[in-house]
């Protein structure tokens, strides 16, 4: 264990800036979702408008991101990457400047434009920064992990800043605009940190003489997935694994976005105390992502998923009974690790699954399944949290995990092990 912990801190230099730079945007992220809704709720917006407004942001995510992933194999991906976190912190500045629906709307559209280049572009730049399969899967834990605690803190700062700060139009103005500064200058040094990007197939020409900091292993560049050509159309892999991921888009829409709001309206909580808890679930899901490759490398593929399936859904059923609130919060606390290990073990072996030349289509598909995924589960989500059924949504939560451990057994485990017994053996 405290070997593969210590080896996961042995990354290529261009993995390293990607996790270092990571802090300022998970710092910015944590801020803005601890008190955007809580701004909107401030500004006269109702539970079913908030809910309104995050599922069209999901759909226009939607209807985007093929484009978007397409875009990324033509203009580069750490430019779409710095452009997109640039944008997410100038919609953060609208918000707080906003006075009127209109305007919320359109700082949701810069938001989802920003946030779908950010996640057509990130995974796929980072596993090329990788030298080998391996180093993949832990750049990906240690790049979640680090993410996942530093919203952590900016959850914590979200809770305290607002008495700081205040503003002008809702106590929570300043702190968007804190929060904006903080993913714009995360971007500028993500632009100017990060190695270059040669484009795709470039590393296969002859002559062609990579960045030091990118030369990969060349048991990694000879696997026949990576030098598989790229295709114009998705292959059969592409469309479950797209599948796989609307099912884990709705997981999290039924709940993710209004943590806040279940927490601060079921329980009557004040902002510090909603700060505190989700604090500690950023701490709890820093751990799950750190417990991802020693978990897939001590149990396999097979084993660790029926574990952390079943866990979920457990934690998440226990989460719609009524407890006393502190029993309550340490539930939240051990839902969210549990829930950030299934989703980074989810979507670290099925970038895995797909080849260098189909994984920007990928990357675009995802994000459309998810986006439609969270949308419909937003929206429902909205109306509940209106007629004030505020742990109902871990219910329907609960139902849909079900779903998805049915379809992992019938359809994904079988490629995922596939993948494993062809490239890294000590998973399957």
């Amino acid at each position: 264990m405290w070997n593969t912990l210590r080896n996961m801190f042995e990354i290529s230099p261009g993995v390293r800036w990607f996790v270092i730079t990571e802090a300022l945007l998970g710092i910015g992220t944590g801020m803005f979702q601890l008190v955007l809704n809580l701004h909107l709720i401030d500004m006269r917006l109702d539970e079913k408008q908030i809910g309104e407004l995050t599922s069209v942001g999901a759909l226009l995510m939607g209807l985007v991101s093929i484009p978007a992933g397409l875009l990324a194999g033509w203009a580069g991906r750490k430019k779409l990457l710095v452009i997109g976190v640039v944008l997410i912190g100038l919609s953060y500045m609208g918000f707080g400047l906003g006075h009127s629906i209109p305007v919320f709307y359109a700082a949701q559209i810069v938001l989802t434009i920003g946030t779908t280049l950010l996640v057509t572009s990130e995974i796929q730049l980072l596993y090329y920064y990788s030298r080998s399969q391996k180093e993949e899967i832990r750049a990906f834990s240690l790049y979640f992990a680090i993410f996942t605690l530093f919203v952590g803190v900016g959850t914590l700062l979200g809770g305290f800043m607002p008495k700081w700060l205040e503003g002008g139009t809702t106590i929570y103005q300043w702190t968007l605009y804190a929060a904006a500064g903080m993913m714009v200058t995360g971007g500028v040094l993500r632009g100017m940190l990060l190695p270059p990007e040669m484009k795709l197939g470039a590393e296969q020409q002859p002559g062609t003489v990579l960045h030091p900091d990118l030369q990969p292993d060349p048991g990694f560049i000879k696997n026949p997935e990576v030098q598989r050509n790229k295709r114009k159309m998705p292959g059969r892999a592409v469309w479950v694994l797209s599948l796989f991921t609307l099912l884990g888009g709705m997981a999290f829409g039924f709940t993710g976005p209004y943590m806040n709001m279940i927490v601060k309206f079921g329980f009557n909580w004040a902002d510090t105390t909603v700060s505190l808890v989700l604090t500690g679930a950023g701490l709890f899901s820093f751990v799950g992502s750190m417990l991802m490759p020693i978990l897939l490398e001590r149990h396999g593929i097979s084993k660790s998923f029926h574990y952390v399936y079943l866990t979920n859904i457990v934690l998440t059923v226990l989460l719609f009974m009524t407890f006393p609130p502190f029993l309550f919060g340490a539930l939240i606390l051990l839902r969210s690790g549990s829930f950030t290990l299934l989703t980074n073990m989810s979507d670290s072996q099925a970038m895995s699954c797909i080849s260098q030349g189909e994984r920007n289509l990928f990357a675009g598909m995802r994000t459309v399944f998810r986006s439609i995924g969270t949308a419909i589960a937003s929206y429902a989500t909205g109306i509940m949290l209106a007629s004030k059924h505020y742990t109902l949504p871990f219910l329907f939560t609960a139902a849909i995990i079900l779903v998805g451990y049915a379809f992992f057994l019938i359809w994904i485990r079988p490629l995922f092990l596939a993948q494993a017994k062809e490239t890294r053996p000590y998973l399957a």
